[in-house]
């Protein structure tokens, strides 16, 4: 009997594992956004032209030419698809930027991409609130660049309270992980809606910064 039932696990517990794994991709819990980004062409001076060769006559002597009127060289000018570099510049630089809206934590770089947990402070706006829900939003932010283009990913979306008691959890979920009874349905959407303006302004913070140029690391001795 155990060893049919440890059979039946081994055969469940795969299809459960990719269940999960295709749950944090679930496209309707998530915010993305693929944009491209262009910057400028490296100036480039078109080199003057070459000197002609002197012409001589018959007997030697320099032929006399009307005056050639050089024009000035011309810089190259132009957009071109962002380098990596320059958007992994820019990402970096907006995980250093400190803001009053939200803290940034948890910040990892791994070749070309960035992300890190955002926090936000939530407190009701009702003065005197039913169910004790102060305390915090969070969600994580992915930062993916390609030449040319980056992609956002703001996921993971939750609600904690100071109260353990009263933890709402993913805000995509339709009943809070603490249950209805110590956070009734009217303060789960509320929590919700502002869950989801919290993840519009940090997507807005971060487009801002990325399409500004990245800052150049001083050479400090």
């Amino acid at each position: 009997m155990i060893s049919r039932l440890l059979s039946l696990i081994l055969l469940v517990l795969p299809v459960f594992m990719k269940a999960q794994e295709k749950a944090e991709e679930d496209p309707f819990r998530l915010i993305r956004e693929v944009i491209e980004v262009q910057v400028e062409k490296p100036k480039v001076t078109a080199p003057p032209p070459a000197p002609e060769p002197e012409t001589k006559g018959k007997k030697g002597k320099k032929k006399q030419e009307e005056p050639v009127i050089e024009e000035p060289p011309q810089e190259e000018t132009g957009t071109m698809p962002a380098p990596v570099s320059e958007l992994m510049k820019r990402a970096d630089s907006w995980t250093k930027t400190k803001s009053k809206k939200f803290a940034k934590t948890n910040v990892t770089n791994s070749g070309s991409t960035i992300s890190c947990v955002a926090v936000f402070i939530y407190k009701p706006k009702e003065l005197n609130p039913i169910c004790d829900v102060e305390g915090e939003i969070s969600m994580d932010i992915i930062i993916e660049c390609k030449e040319g283009k980056y992609r956002y990913t703001i996921k993971n979306i939750r609600h904690s309270s100071r109260n353990p008691n009263v933890n709402g959890g993913d805000v995509y979920n339709p009943i809070p992980e603490c249950g209805t009874i110590p956070l009734n349905d009217l303060a789960w959407k509320q929590i919700k809606g502002d869950a989801l303006r919290d993840a519009g302004i940090l997507a807005q913070d971060l487009k801002a910064r990325m399409s500004l140029p990245g800052e150049e690391k001083k050479d400090e001795w």
